[in-house]
């Protein structure tokens, strides 16, 4: 019976984390088309101004907090997953094309990997893990460079690789948030401080928000999207799916926002279906099913 318990439990944590892929490939581009309108700290301070009264409208309760550490744990998480993951990814989009943003983000589940075999003892590095990263990189590459090509791009591209590091850092951190925390709230504080982080980035700015630009229907219909799809149901699913199945697990579902984006591009832009997205799209199935199965441990 318990072992059956269990299986729903890992089963349920792998289906939340692919639905929260699947909502994040569809932001991608949603995001990207926002940064043409208003700039990569307005996005970031709408959006999860929208997802933080969303969760709480979900989860009204309050709960004080039961020690300073554990506020500086959830400032720490705001840090990392909401303010400077996102500031790094936007500004690299402005700074680079959005196949090397791709590209580079694809790197987040080897380094989840590295990171959480260092932190988290009961999250193994092995070898599957390993092979797994580099088929799924291959094909991810096939897919992005498809019609753009890869041309390096220093700034952009180090801002994207430097991305991927803290969201990789976010997700193995969210893995040791406070058991004590009902889940919502533990999104919900991080978000908290992470908006307070964004208001006070666009304070020293010395810009104001340019609140018009909601009034434009592309702008506010993408917000909407982002805001309560992309960071308040996304990151509450992002946030079980780790407690379930473990940030490395969690993460090795990035390699699939490529093939999901094509997937996007050929059913709604009619798109050209190419035999390199469909090598790109086999090799990155099998770098997830390799990466998932549980092998041989690296030292």
């Amino acid at each position: 019976m318990l072992n059956i318990t269990n299986n729903k439990t890992v089963l349920l944590g792998h289906i939340m984390t692919f639905i929260t892929i699947v909502i994040w490939s569809v932001a991608f581009v949603g995001n990207k088309i926002l940064l043409d309108y208003i700039t990569p700290i307005e996005v970031m301070i709408f959006r999860f101004s929208l997802a933080y009264v969303l969760l709480l409208m979900l989860y009204p309760k309050w709960k004080l907090p039961s020690s300073i550490k554990d506020e500086f744990f959830f400032l720490l998480l705001g840090f990392l997953g909401i303010f400077l993951y996102f500031l790094m990814e936007n500004f690299a989009l402005q700074y680079t094309q959005a196949s090397n943003v791709g590209v580079f983000m694809g790197a987040i589940p080897i380094f989840t990997a590295l990171i959480a075999h260092l932190v988290i003892h009961d999250e193994s590095l092995s070898s599957g893990l390993i092979i797994g990263f580099v088929v799924a990189m291959v094909g991810m590459v096939l897919i992005l460079t498809e019609s753009s090509g890869f041309t390096l791009r220093f700034r952009g591209d180090l801002l994207a690789l430097a991305g991927a590091v803290v969201f990789a850092g976010y997700s193995v951190a969210l893995k040791l948030a406070p058991k004590s925390y009902h889940y919502i709230v533990v999104t919900r504080k991080s978000f908290l401080y992470g908006l307070l982080l964004m208001l006070g980035y666009q304070f020293l700015s010395g810009r104001s928000l340019n609140y018009q630009a909601i009034g434009i229907t592309t702008v506010s219909v993408n917000v909407l999207f982002l805001g309560v799809f992309a960071s308040g149901l996304a990151f509450v699913l992002w946030n079980q799916g780790i407690k379930r199945i473990g940030s490395i697990s969690a993460s090795n579902y990035i390699y699939l926002v490529p093939l999901l984006t094509a997937i996007t591009g050929i059913v709604v832009l009619d798109e050209v279906l190419t035999l390199k997205m469909v090598v790109g799209g086999a090799l990155i199935l099998i770098g997830l099913y390799l990466s998932q199965r549980k092998k041989q441990i690296v030292a």
